[in-house]
């Protein structure tokens, strides 16, 4: 349901830079798949780390395996869930949950007057299943006619879910809060890292008795590798974005901006990343500023 105006501002616009690549997202294997089993199978999740070019992306899946896939002319993945990318439709709610603004894929009924799901309400079956829906991948970007659910196929989703046994990942930078390298830990609920980043996080129970949340999304990052993998529900394939496919930024290996554009910086993420940290992870300030300076960058103001 739209509940108010579509208002972008220039924080949107900044923030979007990441939002179109697609950094963060969780994906699946899509049409094009040719690479056996690195992704662990059928359904298996993993997370979109970065971009090598226009045509190819870097994907770390939720076993550890890390790899290049196509994104333009062929497209070996889906976007199962972009939330974690900080993506919203802003004056949208969820029809069905009420979460307000959507994050991630906004579906949209086509038969009914001004009635919107989540992801999470629309493969968990909410409303009509008769009813056919439009995909809406982004704010502005075109709406995709989609074959009513009741005539679709679901896969099982696999990976990082409550249930898994996991150890430390490829991100790993939390010292021995699990006991040390190769320790156990179990997935007990998925979480949001920040109020910008849904579903970007798992919280784990580790074997030595500690617990703590740790990132799986959130800025392409990914703190924890499965063991033995969970079953986290199940989505309609065939309704999932190809990852490049409706995206002329990524076609165009561009954000819109051209060498000598002069922009100005969003810090949302880092400011939320630094809370985290500080109270999560207890990492001290002047850690995390050495860090900003050795990237080249002068914080002098958090606002």
């Amino acid at each position: 349901m739209d509940v108010g105006p579509n208002v972008v501002t220039v924080q949107n616009r900044v923030a979007r830079v990441n939002i179109l690549e697609g950094i963060g997202s969780r994906v699946i294997r899509g049409p094009d798949w040719k690479w056996g089993k690195q992704d662990g199978g059928e359904g298996h999740v993993g997370t979109i780390r970065n971009f090598e070019s226009a045509e190819e992306v870097v994907v770390v899946w939720d076993n550890g395996t890390a790899a290049n896939y196509r994104c333009s002319g062929l497209y070996d993945l889906r976007i199962m869930d972009s939330a974690s990318t900080g993506l919203k439709h802003d004056g949208t709610i969820c029809d069905t949950c009420r979460c307000q603004p959507i994050f991630g894929i906004r579906w949209k009924c086509a038969e009914c007057a001004n009635y919107d799901l989540c992801s999470i309400c629309y493969h968990g079956d909410k409303h009509n299943l008769r009813h056919r829906f439009f995909r809406i991948n982004a704010p502005g970007q075109e709406k995709v006619l989609l074959d009513c659910r009741r005539k679709s196929k679901k896969i099982s989703l696999r990976g990082i879910y409550p249930g898994a046994r996991v150890v430390r990942g490829v991100d790993w930078q939390w010292d021995d809060q699990d006991g040390g390298n190769g320790r156990r830990g179990k997935i007990t609920e998925i979480q949001d890292w920040s109020a910008v980043s849904l579903r970007s996080a798992a919280y784990v129970l580790w074997d030595n008795g500690a617990k703590n949340l740790y990132r799986i999304g959130f800025d392409g990052m990914v703190d924890l590798k499965v063991i033995n993998d969970a079953k986290g529900g199940s989505v309609y394939k065939d309704h999932l974005p190809l990852l490049g496919e409706h995206n002329p930024a990524l076609k165009a290996g561009t954000t819109g901006y051209q060498v000598g554009d002069k922009v100005s910086l969003y810090f949302a993420h880092t400011i939320c990343l630094l809370d985290c940290c500080l109270q999560r992870h207890q990492i001290p300030v002047y850690s995390f500023i050495h860090a900003l300076s050795d990237v080249g960058r002068s914080v002098s103001t958090w606002s």
